[in-house]
């Protein structure tokens, strides 16, 4: 069982590679692969593993942001992305009592990298990148 809520907003910090969402039938040993997941548009999605910001929920540490193929093409980790478009959150339970937080979106706006930020910020610099608003 899972709830699926509608959010505000999402900010991602990825923090892994963008791979291609599969679906999967069976559990265990009979596990096999279906096809690839897709969005309510028919469109094939991808996902990355991500500390999301979002309104109303807050920190989601240990999130996966998921898109579509051509929106998630360029992002890299160590990103940071605006979420734009319908935004949702599917919560889920995981093994051993632990709560999955899937979050998606239809468009990405990139608004620089938390490497570089970080790195700056520890040698006393400001950042190349300049925050989009």
């Amino acid at each position: 069982m899972a709830i699926e809520l509608e959010l505000v907003s999402a900010v991602a910090l990825i923090t892994g590679d963008v791979r291609e969402k599969k679906t999967y039938e069976g559990r265990g040993e009979a596990r096999r692969e279906t096809g690839r997941a897709t969005d309510a548009d028919g469109r094939p999605v991808s996902i990355a593993n991500a500390v999301v910001i979002t309104e109303p929920l807050g920190l989601l540490g240990d999130a996966q942001v998921q898109l579509p193929d051509v929106q998630l093409s360029q992002v890299e980790p160590g990103s940071v992305i605006k979420l734009d478009g319908r935004l949702g959150a599917r919560l889920a339970g995981r093994d051993f009592g632990g709560i999955g937080a899937t979050v998606s979106g239809e468009r990405v706006i990139p608004v620089g990298n938390y490497v570089e930020w970080t790195v700056a910020a520890a040698n006393g610099k400001k950042p190349a990148e300049s925050r989009a608003s």
